[in-house]
């Protein structure tokens, strides 16, 4: 079963983020475009990344994008700084999965649809946060967290799920009266991520209705967009898409303005 030692030894096998990372990262926050995209230059894992996530089809550019001062110049700072984020769960990505049908090039198709999405509905809500763009890029390590930390339960996992109907995070909270965005947000932790940003990636997952305070319209957009996002037919297929088990909270001014953003085109 799993044990709060089981969570702090893969917390502990995670790798650093690389120096030359947090180089452009730094370059990013100094408002920096050019040198920043002369550091990503210099990396060719990150470059390679950065290329596979700007061109997929949701993006929606006619002719590829092939080097960084383009890729960031398109993107500007903070959805440039979400995509660097985005690039530290390449860290810790399995090279296969096993608990679900997915593979890397799916996982990076999701996080392409989150980080065009939610840069739409931050334009909208005219936000410019930037701990709520580090938080959206770390979600996408719930599902990862999940694949790795079900792999050698998977029986008893599917077991519980045949018989209990429990969606994977309800089982996770059984056994460790945690959520995946707790174990995230320890993740965001792991590598130095501020603690508004830990705290915030806590309460996206939060089950219970409570005080958001000036993120509180941003959270309830996020959580329909997860949302959305999880009941593609992709995630379907996989079996991601019962993952999370909370219901976002919203009302039909919201749910209209969230399909014509999304249907919007830039």
């Amino acid at each position: 079963m799993l044990s709060d030692t089981t969570i702090s030894e893969y917390i502990e096998s995670i790798p650093p983020i690389p120096k030359i990372v947090k180089h452009c990262v730094k370059a990013l926050d100094d408002g920096d475009l050019v040198h920043a995209a002369d550091i990503a230059n210099e990396d060719r894992a990150l470059i390679h990344y950065l290329q596979s996530i700007i061109n997929k089809p949701i993006f929606g550019f006619r002719d590829e994008v092939k080097n960084a001062r383009q890729i960031f110049g398109i993107l500007g700072i903070l959805r440039a700084k979400q995509l660097i984020y985005g690039y530290y769960l390449l860290l810790i990505l399995p090279k296969k999965w096993e608990v679900f049908g997915f593979s890397s090039k799916e996982f990076q198709d999701f996080q392409a649809r989150l980080i065009h999405h939610w840069g739409k509905i931050m334009k909208f809500l005219q936000k410019e946060d930037a701990e709520i763009i580090q938080a959206i890029s770390i979600i996408p390590a719930s599902l990862i967290v999940c694949e790795i930390l079900f792999r050698d339960i998977n029986s008893t996992v599917k077991l519980l799920r045949e018989k209990k109907q429990m969606s994977y995070e309800k089982i996770l909270i059984k056994m460790t009266n945690r959520t995946f965005f707790d174990i995230a947000s320890l993740i965001a932790k792991k590598w130095s991520f501020s603690d508004k940003t830990i705290e915030l990636i806590k309460k996206i997952g939060d089950t219970q209705e409570g005080d958001f305070g000036e993120n509180a319209l941003a959270i309830t957009y996020l959580r329909l967009l997860i949302s959305y996002e999880m009941s593609r037919p992709m995630m379907i297929k996989s079996g991601l898409s019962d993952l999370f088990d909370f219901e976002p909270i919203f009302d039909d001014e919201i749910a209209n303005n969230f399909y014509a953003i999304l249907e919007h085109e830039d």
